[in-house]
């Protein structure tokens, strides 16, 4: 196409786009060229159609796909703000590329504030070399999981931070996530204070995320914290039924399906969830906090969605146990038997337990309004302030006061006091008064001990059981031993021991057979100060002296004891032999005087056989009576001599037999005609005791029965009954006879006492019966009125070996 010349002075190239009817563009190239024909002065133009449709919808499109994934990544920025835990991520200088906007809430700065600056400069300064070591951790491939350490607030403030960090080794940038645990970091430490033993006991697990897809939920995404909190692998691309089955029994499965339908964001703190972690049926309860949001495309319409969730299984589990403790701590200051106070830096009392208030009378209402120094009188505040000033320096206070109760009562109490981390005071009360009122008695019960001790009639001192230097001596160990009291307390108890007896000494020393009831009796030689020898008789007991083992003794000079006890061991032994030669003596006259009584009594039946005169008779039945009466008197005195003289020989002894035979042999007796004998006697265990000592009471008893009874009188009886078991035997002698009148029941038994009368006796029988009776370990009764008959009532021990 040619131009005019008005096209001339446009020397060159035009273009231009233009669009056709049809909606095409087109780009139009005009080169003019200056025509080189003179004579018309024309100047000639090319122009060149080129169609650039293609290219322009090409671009069209190119911006359309950029604003969608400009639009994408806005969306993946707004659900990253909506976590809570600050994410972000650095290059390789380590300064910021991206934050979320929780870095505002964590640390006080607008990611535009962060952005291109180092998280180093951030650092507290502590935390900077474990914080550089982690970074070069994580660009030497480390994905780092569970590191703490502390930023600095923008407010100036120190936050903790537990981090989850990965390096992309393409794009050179690290990747990392941080929860905030500064208020976990709090309560730990508030809770070491509250019970300064505990530490560390709230661990807060890493923030888990991911991406499901689809209506079925489908794996898209999952960090490493996700897989190790379900304990599972190769779960992309697999719906959240077929990875955890065991979900859908509790509920979650419905709350996915709300979330992808209405897009409403479904979160829950401490929500428990119950994994099957080894497919075994067996289910472990785990804590979750958690969010679901819905995810959305490009096109605005929802397509899957993004969880975080952080595992709170331990934070949960240790609170409950921290309200457990707690209710116990409570538990145990409620029921102590101390009153128990927590005061804040003013000495205001803030809490006291229920022993307190009812110690002090008052409510607890009304205790919460008072202040320490309400307690306390104000001139004993005057002499003994309160050392508040130890107390904030962390010193531990222990004194004794007097508090004033709300009657206006005194109170001797012990206080302890110690200032807690929080700045609280934690105060311990308890009432001393009885204590004080025992100390008081012990001073007094020590001036009287220490007056009976210097004034004891006996030398006494009190040792160390270990140096056994002599601790304290009393004024009569002064004046017997003659040192002063300067020079006891220099010496030990081997100085006033004479050598020979050291080594002995020494080896007595032994405590062990010492204690409360029994004391360390001993016949010692202890040596003055003049060198005199003197036996004495030791009494120890130990004690606590001034806080350290001792041994109190008490010292008795026996010298003229032991002069009596030799006298009375040579006065002893020539007694024993004059009782021996009596004895002898005894034996021997009643032997040679029963020998001319036998014969005499021969030779009385022979006259008796052959007189026929009535007075010889009479004369010689009154001689008869006389020798039978001396003879039973000689038996007697030998039964008595044998008694004491002989020991026992112990043999099994037929009860009911031994009575028998003793009746028979009395039956010739005058006196026993027409007297009838009930015999009872049951042997329930075999009875065992001395035979001829038994037979002597039995005679004795049995023949007096006899002798004592009433003449011309029909009924007359003896009843002897009795039983023995493994202990004793049990017998009883009753008669009907002539009876013994109450104010000799103990006279009789006394040697040679008779009972005067028409009856012949010797007196010495129911003495000899006693005594025997008291050598087998037994007893004798009698009950008896006069006239009325007479009943012995004998116990006596079995001495079955």
């Amino acid at each position: 196409m040619l131009f005019n010349t008005a096209l001339s002075p446009l020397k060159g190239k035009l273009r231009s786009i233009s669009k056709t009817r049809a909606g095409f563009l087109k780009k139009i190239v005009v080169v003019i060229l200056q025509h080189i024909d003179k004579q018309e002065h024309q100047t000639m133009a090319l122009m060149e159609h080129q169609d650039i449709s293609e290219r322009k919808i090409a671009e069209i499109k190119l911006s359309g796909t950029t604003k969608e994934l400009q639009k994408s990544l806005n969306e993946h920025n707004k659900i990253l703000n909506f976590s809570l835990d600050l994410i972000c991520s650095y290059d390789e200088e380590g300064r910021f590329v991206n934050v979320n906007k929780a870095s505002e809430i964590i640390l006080g700065y607008k990611p535009e504030e962060l952005i291109g600056k180092k998280y180093m400069d951030f650092i507290f300064h502590d935390d900077i070399e474990i914080t550089e070591g982690a970074g070069n951790d994580v660009k030497n491939g480390v994905q780092l999981t569970m590191f703490e350490n502390r930023y600095v607030h923008k407010n100036g403030s120190v936050v903790h931070l537990l981090w989850s960090a990965a390096w992309d080794d393409v794009y050179k940038i690290s990747y990392g996530i941080a929860k905030d645990i500064t208020d976990k970091k709090k309560l730990e430490k508030a809770f070491e204070i509250e019970r300064q033993r505990f530490d560390d006991l709230f661990l807060q697990a890493p923030a888990c995320m991911g991406i499901l897809k689809g209506p079925n939920h489908v794996y898209e995404l999952a960090n490493n914290l996700y897989l190790n909190l379900i304990e599972k692998k190769d779960i992309i691309g697999k719906t959240v039924k077929e990875v955890l089955p065991e979900l859908e029994a509790q509920g979650i499965f419905e709350f996915l399906d709300i979330v992808y339908k209405t897009g409403e964001t479904f979160s829950a703190n401490e929500m428990l969830i119950r994994f099957d972690y080894h497919g075994d049926g067996k289910l472990h309860d785990t804590y979750l906090n958690f969010i679901y949001q819905a995810h959305r495309g490009i096109d605005g319409t929802i397509d899957g969605i993004l969880f975080f969730g952080n595992d709170v299984t331990e934070q949960v589990l240790s609170r409950k146990k921290i309200e457990e403790s707690l209710l116990r701590y409570t538990s145990l200051i409620e029921q102590a038997s101390d009153a128990i106070c927590f005061m804040d830096e003013s000495m205001k009392i803030i809490e006291a337990n229920h022993y307190a208030c009812d110690k002090l009378g008052y409510t607890k209402a009304e205790i919460l309004e008072l202040s320490i120094a309400d307690f306390f009188l104000k001139e004993d505040l005057k002499i003994k302030p309160l050392r508040v000033y130890a107390l904030k320096r962390g010193k531990t206070i222990r004194e004794e006061r007097r508090v004033k109760r709300k009657d206006g009562i005194l109170l001797d109490v012990e206080l302890s006091a110690k200032k807690l981390k929080d700045g609280n005071t934690l105060l311990f009360v308890r009432d001393i008064s009885e204590h004080k009122k025992a100390q008081n008695t012990l001073k007094e019960n020590e001036k009287k001990y220490r007056y009976l001790f210097d004034h004891n009639p006996m030398p006494m001192w009190v040792i160390d059981l270990v140096t056994l230097k002599f601790l304290d001596v009393n004024k009569m160990a002064v004046l017997q031993y003659g040192y002063t009291r300067e020079e006891f307390l220099l010496m030990n108890v081997l100085d006033i021991r004479p050598d020979k007896d050291k080594d002995h000494f020494i080896k007595s020393l032994n405590s062990s057979d010492i204690n409360a009831t029994n004391f360390n009796r001993g016949v010692w030689n202890h040596q003055k100060k003049d060198r005199t020898v003197i036996p004495v008789e030791v009494i120890a007991h130990e004690i606590i002296y001034e806080g350290i083992p001792a041994r109190f003794i008490l010292s008795n000079d026996i010298t003229d004891r032991k002069k009596a006890e030799l006298n009375l061991e040579r006065r002893n032994k020539e007694l024993i032999k004059t009782n021996s030669e009596l004895d002898r003596f005894v034996y021997s006259v009643s032997h040679d005087l029963r020998s001319p009584l036998t014969s005499i009594l021969g030779l009385l039946s022979f006259i008796e056989d052959e007189s026929e005169e009535q007075d010889t008779l009479v004369h010689a039945k009154m001689i008869r009576n006389s020798i039978n009466r001396l003879d039973e008197f000689i038996k007697n005195i030998l039964s008595y001599s044998r008694n004491n003289r002989t020991g026992l020989e112990i043999e099994k002894i037929s009860i009911q037999e031994t009575v028998s035979d003793i009746l028979d042999s009395l039956q010739t007796m005058s006196e026993a005609k027409g007297i009838n004998y009930e015999i009872d006697l049951k042997e329930l265990q075999p009875f065992y005791t001395d035979r001829l000592r038994f037979n002597t009471i039995l005679e004795n008893l049995i023949s007096n029965a006899i002798k004592y009874h009433k003449e011309e009188e029909t009924g007359k009886y003896i009843r002897i009954t009795g039983a023995s078991d493994i202990e004793y035997l049990y017998i009883n002698i009753t008669d009907n006879g002539v009876g013994i009148a109450p104010e000799y029941h103990q006279k009789i038994f006394e040697m040679f006492f008779r009972i005067s009368g028409n009856k012949d006796g010797s007196g010495i029988g129911l003495y000899i019966v006693k005594d025997t009776i008291e050598i087998l370990q037994g007893s004798i009764e009698l009950k008896s009125e006069k006239g009325q008959g007479t009943t012995f009532i004998i116990k006596l021990k079995n001495l079955k070996p």
